[in-house]
């Protein structure tokens, strides 16, 4: 199901090429109200830190990126749709994706539940899913 434009889920749409740097850049000034400790070297930071973990990549052209830090105040989820794949290296994998959706989720340490996240989650089931997700009412 698209999301609603009322939905408190940001879907930021790009349609210029983007960069690893520049996606960073991105995710730190889109989140900078809820996390005013992030910036761009912190996002790739916790994006490293996360990859070497798991795997990111689910698939359909898509990852989610999760920045899990104590400077998280509140968990918070945020869509990054590109016009242009970007070639998305998997750490955990050691293979090349190209990725062009991006869900990112800053989650707190202290959200135990989980809750904010949940039905962003349950959308990336298949593609048909990811893709309405990426999609705004």
């Amino acid at each position: 199901m698209p999301l609603k434009k009322s939905s408190n889920v940001p879907l930021v749409n790009l349609t210029t090429p983007v960069s690893h740097a520049h996606l960073f850049q991105l995710i730190a000034s889109t989140l900078k109200s809820v996390i005013p400790e992030l910036t761009a070297t912190l996002v790739q930071q916790l994006v490293t830190r996360r990859e070497r973990e798991g795997e990111t990549y689910i698939g359909y052209g898509a990852v989610i990126l999760h920045l899990i830090s104590e400077r998280v105040p509140q968990t918070t989820v945020l869509l990054v749709k590109s016009q242009t794949p970007l070639d998305w290296t998997s750490r955990y994998a050691n293979q090349i994706h190209h990725v062009n959706k991006f869900v990112i989720l800053a989650i707190s340490p202290h959200d135990l539940d989980g809750a904010s996240f949940r039905p962003v989650m349950e959308e990336l089931a298949d593609e048909a899913s990811i893709n309405q997700l990426f999609e705004m009412e």
